[in-house]
């Protein structure tokens, strides 16, 4: 898998029927000739205990979007103070798609060329 770019995103993240403004990573990396978006997130432990989060919530990306993003197990006292939550990665057969998706993605004209490369190899495929 060949890495090709990483961003910061603004979102908000849906627990119960709270949602709460959070910042979100994203890495784009290409795998068998697609677009891989990986998106993870951030939140204090007690934080999350608080709002009643146990394994999974919903990210709502700026785009209006939205990305269950889970833990590995149900959150308790016992985890570390920092949870990291992630999401199922995201392919995308084309970089229009993918750009669109994360408009966050402020691309240098290198990145750009070489996700317009990968995501251009198939012009019928879809996302």
């Amino acid at each position: 898998m060949a890495h090709l770019e990483n961003a910061d995103g603004q979102g908000q993240l849906l627990i119960g029927e709270r949602l709460s403004p959070v910042s979100y990573h994203v890495t784009v990396e290409e795998r068998d000739e697609q677009l891989v978006a990986k998106v993870n997130l951030q939140a204090p432990r007690d934080w999350l205990i608080k709002q009643g989060f146990k394994k999974r919530a919903t990210l709502v990306r700026a785009s209006g979007d939205r990305v269950e993003v889970l833990h590995d197990g149900e959150v308790d006292v016992a985890d570390s103070l920092s949870i990291v939550l992630e999401a199922d990665d995201l392919v995308y057969a084309r970089a229009d798609a993918l750009l669109d998706a994360f408009p966050e993605l402020e691309l240098s004209s290198d990145a750009a060329e070489r996700i317009k490369k990968v995501g251009s190899k198939d012009p019928d495929s879809t996302d």
